[in-house]
């Protein structure tokens, strides 16, 4: 990335990298272009560093569904710590994205861009030198948090340095460079821990973080607004949405811990009074004509509200197999990180493939292509738990860490039912966000893309601490950890087929790429 990143006036890439090499620019400042309208100079830089420090967060994200089995054993964390430590950044992001995005539009995309990447690198060498769970799990927090603050900058930039007309030539790039970042990160992840530590896995961050400081600081735009088009930020509403959300997760994660006792019955109620709470605000400050958190439009339109629950049961179910596959894998058969991060490269291999092969579907019959997705991806779910059932262990011995089970399960063994999984995740991705956003009119694009990349994140974060909490339960009190995967599967399954059945209520065209990249 180093390399992508020295150029800031006309950046190219080697051929050798595959990355096709921007047009030349010309004396008037911009870029000679095929199409009708020229490329600003400079845009090119902007988006290879934007794409760095996105790439930088994603493999960060990634990479804990391998790192955190070993996490727990280096820090001796507790069941319920283990959870925060996967969770807790999850859950950080999803709850300030919104701010986030608004903070861009009042101080400046560039300054909050540069103030969350700062944060965001302090905060892995914070997280590299943690001496115990608290101290990891507070520097997660805070690290998904400046997460938040940078990643909605970054977008809104590329489409601001690249017009309108000339955007989808930067995210044909960006797209498939944040694909191969999500593949990526598990192997990456795998082989640090391996061969090194889990500590490495946060010190890498360091200097691809400063190096995308550099670059950041000297090329991306200051954009200036007049001060009547700024919004201003909803901090009550900021403060009632995330308060909904805490008393949500918080009681879910540790209710296990507290035996389930009516306090963590009473913040999960409590949940539903403020997040009512904040409806009611929402719309009186709609009604004066005040920027609102959340534009209370967007949940007046069936289409709009049925795709973001769509989106938040798909993301949902998807967050119980990334979180039990390592805890099974690593913790209970006693794979190495590396081993865990190679087997589950064959579901980014099937996203990858159908990702790129669906798109000719995509433009014809978008809601079947992702009908046809869930019930796929419901299909891998449900052979990977007959797979875990078919070669199951039997108790081999007690290490410090924990009872170790001998198993006939391999990395072939799962290859089919994780390929199958990563084919309709990538057919589900294909039209997804088209889709969600085709019901959803211009003015209300920014607010509606902040709501679904905070659904697609709390799903993760609240199902992913609802499954988990369910597969400790199980293990627990049964013992067995293979069956206790397989009830996870089968319940994602089940969640992909209640989804596909809620997906008919979605639209069935969708809005362009370019539309929905704002």
């Amino acid at each position: 990335m180093s390399e992508a990143l020295s150029r800031t006036e006309d950046l190219s890439v080697p051929a050798s990298d595959a990355v096709p090499a921007p047009p030349e620019t010309d004396t008037a400042g911009t870029e000679k272009g095929k199409g009708a309208s020229a490329i600003p100079k400079g845009a090119w830089a902007v988006m290879f560093t934007v794409l760095g420090a996105s790439m930088m967060d994603l493999l960060d994200a990634t990479v804990m569904n391998v790192a955190a089995p070993s996490i727990r054993e280096g820090l001796g964390a507790s069941d319920t710590q283990y959870q925060w430590i996967n969770t807790g950044y999850v859950l950080a992001f999803s709850v300030l994205l919104i701010a986030g995005g608004r903070l861009g539009d009042i101080v400046g995309r560039r300054r909050m861009f540069l103030i969350g990447l700062t944060g965001f690198t302090f905060m892995s060498a914070v997280c590299a030198i943690a001496q115990n769970p608290g101290e990891l799990i507070a520097a997660r927090l805070l690290q998904g948090s400046a997460s938040a603050m940078m990643i909605p900058q970054g977008i809104g930039m590329i489409r601001e340095k690249f017009g309108r007309e000339n955007s989808q030539k930067a995210f044909a790039i960006f797209g498939p460079f944040m694909g191969l970042s999500a593949a990526l990160g598990p192997v990456l992840g795998g082989a640090l821990i391996t061969y090194s530590s889990w500590r490495w896995v946060f010190v890498i961050n360091l200097p691809v973080g400063v190096i995308a400081l550099y670059f950041a600081a000297k090329v991306l735009p200051t954009i200036h607004h007049r001060p009547d088009d700024r919004p201003k930020l909803d901090v009550i509403g900021l403060i009632l949405c995330s308060a909904a959300v805490g008393l949500l997760v918080y009681p879910v994660i540790q209710g296990r811990e507290h035996h389930w006792n009516w306090p963590i019955w009473a913040m999960m109620a409590a949940s539903a009074v403020v997040l009512g709470i904040f409806a009611v605000y929402a719309r009186a400050r709609h009604k004066k004509h005040l920027d609102p958190f959340i534009e209370t439009s967007l949940f007046r339109k069936r289409a709009f509200t049925t795709g973001t629950m769509t989106i938040f049961l798909f993301f949902g179910a998807c967050s119980g197999a990334f979180i039990v596959s390592p805890l099974l894998l690593q913790i209970f058969i006693g794979w190495s990180p590396l081993r865990a991060g190679l087997t589950g490269a064959w579901w980014s291999v099937g996203t990858i493939i159908s990702m790129g092969a669906g798109q000719a579907f995509v433009k014809k019959a978008p809601r079947r292509v992702l009908h046809a997705g869930l019930l796929t991806l419901a299909a891998g779910m449900a052979l990977t738990a007959l797979t875990i059932e078919h070669y199951h262990g039997a108790f081999s011995h007690l290490t410090a860490n924990g009872p170790i089970y001998d198993s006939g399960l391999s990395s072939w063994n799962l290859a089919p039912a994780l390929l199958v999984s990563g084919i309709g995740m990538g057919l589900v991705f294909a039209p997804f966000f088209g889709l969600v956003l085709s019901a959803v009119d211009d003015h209300e694009l920014g607010s509606a893309n902040g709501v679904i990349s905070s659904f697609n994140q709390l799903g993760n974060a609240v199902a992913g601490a609802v499954l988990s909490t369910l597969f400790f339960n199980r293990v627990e009190n049964h013992g067995s950890p293979f069956a206790s995967a397989q009830l996870v599967y089968w319940l994602c399954a089940a969640l992909l087929v209640a989804t596909w059945a809620l997906a008919f209520m979605v639209p069935k065209t969708a809005r362009s790429e370019d539309e929905i990249m704002i």
